[in-house]
């Protein structure tokens, strides 16, 4: 399916997805436009997703970021679907096995007590606990 000249692909597209085609040929020893074709496939195959940037949520004034083990109550999942995408806060969202129903989120934050509303929000779904990152190490 993929090879290795892929994988080298990818991890060049991972530290810069707005890397020209031709100097990712200079880097594997092949032609921008074959690059292209392999692109195009990983595409095809969903092997590649999307192409994203990374922002520096301090800089933008969310200092804070939370990684929230929410253990929900109910059965209602499309009105707790229809919460978290609702919420600008929550960057990712992730069913997660072991207690019960549970889903892990990350969200970032202005300050303490705006993330305090957003878990307020939460008990109307279940009960959650909350980690603090202290800082990010790798992306």
């Amino acid at each position: 399916m993929i090879d290795h000249v892929d994988l080298k692909i990818l991890a060049l597209l991972r530290e810069n997805s707005r890397i020209q085609w031709k100097d990712i040929g200079k880097e594997i020893h092949m032609t921008g436009q074959a690059v292209g074709n392999r692109i195009r496939r990983l595409e095809e195959l969903g092997i590649i997703e999307q192409y994203t940037i990374a922002i520096n949520k301090a800089k933008l004034g969310q200092p804070v970021t939370a990684f929230i083990n929410i253990f929900v109550d109910s059965v209602n999942h499309p009105a707790f679907h229809k919460f978290f995408n609702a919420e600008e806060a929550i960057s990712e969202v992730h069913r997660i096995s072991g207690d019960g129903c549970s889903f892990l989120l990350t969200a970032h934050f202005a300050s303490n007590e705006e993330m305090q509303l957003l878990l307020d929000r939460i008990l109307k779904y279940g009960h959650y606990r909350v980690n603090l990152s202290i800082v990010k190490l790798k992306s």
